[in-house]
């Protein structure tokens, strides 16, 4: 089939007693449509999401965000850049097929060639994959790398069977997944609706079997009627939801709110490589020209927190010592004079619909904010997909801004801060600041290897404050996860914004 018709509607043909389900079902609305089934190719929280329920890890994260035994049941370290992991016996592939120590060393082969998938800068540490036997995979990092096992539970780390990780493999994976874990593709009904099926024979974490037998996802873009499809009891879990709304599903008879900080902080990518955004002055300018704590009273209800040095404070190597910008239109119309710039400069705000709550209430704020200091800002809403493939090309435009809500990885700055500005990564190319030889690149690499806790620190600490003077991108705040949940459903809501249905129960 050719690559254009991925997204078009997409049914995997069962039997009807195959989708005929005796325990409970549940609906969950999102507000974006997938982009692809393929992890290695979007990193999209909302995206991701679909992954986690279809895919199994080596290692993964429990709902405390501690890790665990995934499709590995236990490793070791045989020296300082190698690791032994055995696997899990006995696990089936939804098609029937066994997992092999050919289809891990193929998944992760796949993620170590650069172009190849839009999660290399993650996997970069990484210099062979080989088989040791039926049961063993020998891991060797380029040099010693204190993340590795966390790096085999990050996006894109899910396993795959090795005849869908060939170039044309991908193609039929994008529309048709098979994967391991807890739940099984059915179809795919382009903007309409996406089912997943209890995967029975799954080995399942601590040998607990999936509570719910089916789950259907349904993207409702639009705020209110995703709101009325939860109060109606047309669905039991939507995201995205509005501040202003928050408090009547709280008090609803039939709903609760559900909240968390997150592992996720919200940005505007720009690409910084062509003038007037290449001054740092003028970047320095669209920093001080906003508001965050009034975008967060306004538009989030107080939700969030500003942040700076572009570390979540959930992650290893936050910089505690850095203070956000303070909003000074005065000073921004300064710098932009010194550029050269009194009258202004023109930008233009990009936002997948449905990347975050309110995003084009965001763009509108921020855009009428830069307009007091001559900044002029057109806002431009794209379809997710759309987005993706901006992100993806590594095509922001000159004097594009593209508002991002990078997760956290691996709870460490490697996996927020260097995950985006590694030279491989989606924002490498936009800053000279991620290139060899730069301090910036020095330093997180210099992290990246380096077994001494105190020394990855120190080096954080410098690099984020460079990231802070530079401003390679406008930092906002970060996020707090909040759900609307039908009472029938119960679950713990999860920092990395991972909606796992294995972690869910409900009644019929």
């Amino acid at each position: 089939m050719p690559v254009a018709l991925v997204f078009l509607v997409v049914a995997l043909v069962l039997p009807s007693a195959a989708l005929a389900q005796s325990g409970a079902q549940i609906t969950i609305s999102q507000p974006a449509e997938a982009t692809t089934m393929d992890p290695g190719r979007s990193t999209q929280v909302l995206t991701v999401n679909y992954f986690i329920n279809l895919y199994d890890t080596l290692t993964r994260w429990d709902n405390t965000l501690k890790l665990q035994p995934g499709l590995a049941t236990s490793w070791k370290q045989v020296n300082d850049i190698t690791w032994d992991f055995t696997l899990r016996q006995g696990v089936k592939f939804h098609d029937g097929t066994p997992l092999t120590a050919e289809d891990v060393k193929a998944t992760l082969d796949r993620n170590i060639v650069p172009g190849k998938t839009v999660v290399n800068a993650g996997f970069t540490t990484i210099g062979s994959v080989s088989v040791v036997n039926s049961s063993t995979i020998r891991i060797v990092s380029q040099k010693p790398d204190p993340l590795l096992l966390v790096r085999v539970a990050q996006m894109g780390a899910q396993i795959l069977p090795a005849r869908l990780t060939t170039d044309d493999g991908v193609k039929e994976l994008a529309r048709r997944p098979v994967g391991t874990g807890a739940y099984k593709f059915v179809e795919w009904v382009k903007d309409e609706r996406l089912v997943m099926e209890a995967n029975k024979d799954w080995w399942g974490w601590e040998g607990k079997k999936p509570a719910i037998d089916r789950v259907i996802w349904k993207p409702i873009p639009d705020d209110f009627p995703r709101l009325v499809a939860l109060e109606k009891g047309d669905v039991d879990i939507i995201t995205n939801v509005p501040p202003d709304r928050s408090q009547g599903i709280a008090e609803g008879r039939n709903t609760r709110l559900l909240t968390v900080p997150s592992t996720r902080i919200v940005n505007f990518g720009m690409n910084s490589t062509q003038p007037p955004l290449s001054d740092k002055r003028v970047r320095q300018a669209l920093q001080y020209a906003v508001d965050v704590n009034a975008i967060i009273k306004s538009i989030y209800a107080g939700q969030g927190k500003p942040i700076a040095g572009s570390v979540a404070d959930v992650d290893f190597g936050h910089n505690p010592a850095i203070k956000p910008y303070p909003y000074d239109p005065a000073k921004a119309k300064q710098l932009l004079a010194e550029a050269g710039l009194a009258t202004g400069v023109d930008v233009t705000l990009y936002a997948g619909t449905g990347t975050m709550v309110n995003d084009k209430a965001l763009l509108e704020v921020i855009a009428s904010m830069w307009s007091k200091v001559g900044i002029r800002g057109k806002v431009e809403m794209m379809e997710m997909g759309a987005r993706a493939r901006m992100l993806n090309d590594r095509a922001v435009p000159p004097n594009g801004m593209l508002l991002g809500n990078p997760q956290s990885t691996l709870l460490d700055a490697d996996g927020s801060l260097w995950r985006i500005w590694h030279p491989n990564g989606f924002n490498g190319k936009y800053w000279i600041g991620s290139q060899p030889g730069q301090r910036f690149h020095d330093l997180m690499e210099q992290a990246r290897y380096s077994l001494d806790p105190a020394k990855r620190r120190t080096a954080y600490t410098e690099a984020t404050q460079i990231i802070h003077d530079e401003k390679p991108w406008v930092e906002l705040f970060q996020e707090v996860i909040v759900y609307g949940v039908s009472r029938r459903v119960s679950f713990k809501p999860r920092a990395d914004y991972r909606l796992i249905v294995a972690e869910m129960t409900a009644t019929r």
